[in-house]
């Protein structure tokens, strides 16, 4: 048997095995991908729904050790005022600087690849750095203290360079035609952006709002050297600390309080990020079926 010949039975037999053996390990690569979450989620759940019930969901921290006993609603507003308000900060901000790098600014230009790729390096900050940036500049610099505008604005941080990367791709997916068409009938850009653009990617810019509102309230680094307290009996205020669902989890498991009402916070905060996630999903599922 010549050398060519050898070779081709060589390559031919590394064909062969390489393709027997491409689909089963992809197969097990995604089994794994998918089994991996969804235990994580099932075991959560499993011990915690028991205890989601009115007492639990709205009642007040009780027992002894505190913690042991009641409900985690305070931790619970305290979460939602927390995004909320931080999404109010960052979502025109998001939304304005995505304009202005898909509609006004030149893909190619120094300056909208500078900007970009500080938002992208923003994206990717670990989220115990927004924390310390929050605690040097909101809660010293400013003088906010710990409080829920501190939290708030340290959380549209976070959300800032979400809300932009998502609407950016939602404003880009449009078809360049509709702009070209628009702009030649000689109305302002203005004009295109707000009865063109915005009508054809708002799914898209809502997708990534929940996402970005989803990551943030389940953020705990942000908010536990900005607005987290352990215990805030009082109403919601500006000016006074929170209690949030993830820095709460963190006190119940670090200081040994109640694990089975640690599950229970964890599963609501699951609940609350399933949720997000969906309502993301099917932002996105509209927007194609618009598109189409």
């Amino acid at each position: 048997m010549s050398t060519e010949t050898t070779n081709s039975f060589t390559l031919s037999l590394s064909s062969t095995l390489a393709e027997k053996l491409y689909v089963p390990i992809l197969w097990l690569f995604g089994v794994i991908g998918i089994v991996l979450p969804v235990g994580i989620i099932c075991y959560i759940l499993a011990h915690g729904v028991g205890l989601l019930n009115q007492e639990f969901i709205f009642g007040h921290m009780a027992g002894r050790p505190l913690g042991s006993a009641g409900g985690i609603w305070p931790a619970i507003s305290g979460s939602l005022a927390l995004s909320g308000i931080g999404l109010l900060l960052a979502f025109p901000l998001g939304l304005g600087g995505a304009l202005f790098l898909t509609e006004y600014g030149k893909p190619t230009s120094l300056l909208c690849r500078i900007c970009l790729g500080a938002v992208e390096c923003m994206a990717a900050t670990p989220a115990v750095i927004y924390g310390l940036f929050g605690y040097a500049a909101f809660v010293v610099f400013f003088g906010w203290q710990i409080s829920l505008k501190s939290g708030a604005a340290t959380l549209g941080l976070v959300m800032y360079p979400i809300i932009l990367i998502g609407s950016r791709a939602a404003l880009a997916a449009v078809p360049n035609q509709y702009r070209e068409a628009a702009l030649s009938l000689g109305v302002s850009r203005a004009y295109v952006i707000r009865r063109v653009m915005l009508p054809r990617a708002w799914p898209g810019i809502l997708s990534a709002t929940i996402l970005a509102f989803g990551h943030a309230a389940s953020a705990a680094a942000p908010v536990l050297f900005t607005a987290s307290v352990f215990l805030a009996p009082g109403a919601l205020t500006l000016s006074q600390p929170v209690m949030t669902l993830p820095t709460h989890l963190y006190y119940l498991v670090t200081e040994a309080i109640s694990f089975p009402y640690a599950y229970g916070t964890a599963c609501v905060l699951i609940i609350i990020m399933l949720v997000s996630n969906v309502c993301a999903m099917l932002a996105r599922r509209l927007g194609s079926r618009h598109r189409q």
